[in-house]
């Protein structure tokens, strides 16, 4: 068995361990003001090789719905303290329970309540989640026409982000372009889903593909070079994380790649007519 496979195994009982925590954190202190919680993305698919899941880069996401007619916090001064009470508890809770961990899972947490509402949110199916409390309600499907115009919107609106990184890298070294990776990283995971969908019978059916997967439908429909560079970023996002950050070259090659991924994309997908 390889390193990287010992590698995404502890990675894989750290998920684990951080969801149960949270599960915990959320059922012994909101639990009356939750309608249900639930744990998305590539934390919960399965793992085929190591570019399916990366420490640190790919995130645990957990969105909570809160019943409409309560608020999470008090007020302002509550949010901050109770939050940061929060992510002491579960920092605490995790390293006690996991003295040998691999890595302390980055999550984030969504408050459905501030975007379930927004016309362009697209819930994803009841069999893409994992429910942690409540019951998760069975949405209908939007039409797939639709899916592919938010698809596209979101991926053009990619440009306007790309236009800042000369003058955000330009100054960056070490630790500072950690920065610009945490902006980038939520960024290029669904860019090629989003090129993608535009020519996909089920577009919503490719969000449930972990990036293994995803490759191989990039190299099927011609887009070679992006599904190298794919795969080439999250590579060298291994590395990062095994060097603990430590170097600005690699550091630098994530941000090269992160922009040619969604610059590409970009370009493929304005060929594509709407």
């Amino acid at each position: 068995m390889s390193d990287f496979s010992q590698y995404l195994i502890q990675a894989r009982k750290d998920v684990e361990s951080c969801i149960e925590i949270w599960t915990n954190i959320f059922e012994e202190n909101y639990e009356d003001k939750v309608e249900y919680m639930y744990s998305k993305g590539s934390a919960t698919k399965e793992w085929e090789s190591i570019i399916d899941y990366v420490p640190i880069i790919s995130d645990v996401d957990i969105h909570i719905k809160i019943h409409d007619d309560v608020t999470l916090f008090e007020n302002l001064t509550d949010a901050f303290i109770s939050s940061i009470g929060v992510s002491q508890t579960y920092e605490d809770m995790f390293v006690e329970k996991n003295p040998d961990h691999l890595h302390i899972p980055r999550t984030q947490i969504i408050n459905m309540s501030d975007i379930v509402n927004s016309e362009s949110f697209i819930f994803p199916k009841i069999e893409d989640v994992r429910v942690l409390i409540g019951k998760y309600p069975n949405f209908a499907d939007k039409p797939a026409e639709f899916i592919k115009r938010v698809d596209r919107f979101n991926l053009i609106e990619q440009e306007d982000f790309l236009a800042t990184l000369p003058k955000s890298v330009i100054d960056r070294t070490g630790l500072d372009l950690w920065t610009l990776i945490r902006r980038m990283v939520w960024r290029v995971s669904p860019t090629p889903i989003r090129l993608l969908s535009q020519t996909h019978e089920k577009p919503l059916d490719l969000w449930k593909l972990n990036r293994t997967s995803l490759v191989n439908v990039l190299e099927e429909k011609g887009y070679e070079q992006i599904a190298e560079n794919y795969q080439d970023y999250y590579y060298e996002c291994w590395i990062a994380f095994l060097e603990g950050f430590s170097s600005s070259d690699n550091m630098r090659r994530i941000i090269s790649l992160g922009f040619e991924i969604i610059k590409d994309c970009i370009e493929e997908v304005k060929k594509i007519g709407i």
